[in-house]
């Protein structure tokens, strides 16, 4: 299932009018957390303005005088991915870090929408780096069955954990034959059983960066895991560097 623009983009834009004074416009901002609203001329929308740009300005001013035109690269149609699993695709998260822009406009039929960073802290864009993470997960393990013995991974755990896994695989295993216990591991398990046997370099890394990489796969996939805010707890541009990380592993592990 790939995730478009127009899936996570929100629709119901609030517009506003040349005439539109400075105080009621940021009143308006500030009550819903709007950092950009368009601003409608002769019915369509010719320009935006930021919440940032209003303050300290004269409340009386009208925000035309503060507004931006609506510029090529402020515009994404509603078709592109939110994320490619492609390393160097162009992707949502591709565009705007190379645009340096924190919203763009989402096209269809005209103008439909706009995303922003909060956005892509929505469940529905956790959708696709959910999917990059279990491709990792199954990868990973994937590489374990193939270059460790079994009965060595499984002593790396503790007693608990191996119970746990034993309990994990005997519950599924008769929905899905084809299940192995290592398939039961969770991504912390994984990335220190991948670190512990020096499994690393076969991540496309140099040994230091695979293991932050490491990290890097194991933060993003609890912060999706418990839907937690991506963007903001990153930069955005580390975050779409974590993106890029994960996708280069994936494709190493192929």
């Amino acid at each position: 299932m790939r995730i478009k623009a127009g899936d996570i983009m929100t629709e119901d834009l609030t517009t506003f009018s040349p005439e539109d004074r400075v105080n009621s416009v940021l009143e308006e901002m500030n009550k819903f957390s709007f950092d950009v609203a368009p601003i409608e001329i002769s019915g369509h929308i010719r320009k935006y303005v930021r919440r940032k740009d209003l303050k300290g300005v004269s409340e009386t001013d009208r925000i035309i005088g503060h507004a931006e035109p609506l510029e090529e690269d402020d515009l994404l149609g509603s078709e592109v991915p939110v994320i490619d699993p492609s390393p160097g695709s162009r992707d949502l998260l591709n565009i705007m870090d190379e645009r340096d822009k924190r919203f763009a406009f989402i096209l269809r039929d005209g103008i439909e929408g706009i995303i922003t960073h909060a956005d892509l802290n929505s469940v529905q864009a956790g959708v696709p780096l959910y999917q990059l993470i279990s491709e990792y997960e199954g990868a990973a393990c994937d590489l374990i069955y193939d270059e460790i013995e079994h009965g060595r991974w499984l002593s790396h755990l503790t007693d608990n954990e191996q119970g746990e896994i034993e309990d994990i695989y005997q519950r599924q295993v008769d929905q899905d034959a084809d299940l192995r216990l290592v398939d039961c591991l969770n991504t912390r398990q994984i990335n220190e059983i991948v670190r512990e046997y020096e499994l690393v370099d076969r991540l496309g890394f140099e040994e230091d960066q695979a293991k932050e990489v490491l990290d890097d796969i194991e933060g993003l996939r609890n912060d999706v895991m418990h839907q937690r805010s991506v963007v903001g707890k990153h930069t955005f541009s580390e975050f779409v560097e974590i993106v890029s990380d994960l996708k280069l592993v994936n494709q190493a592990l192929k």
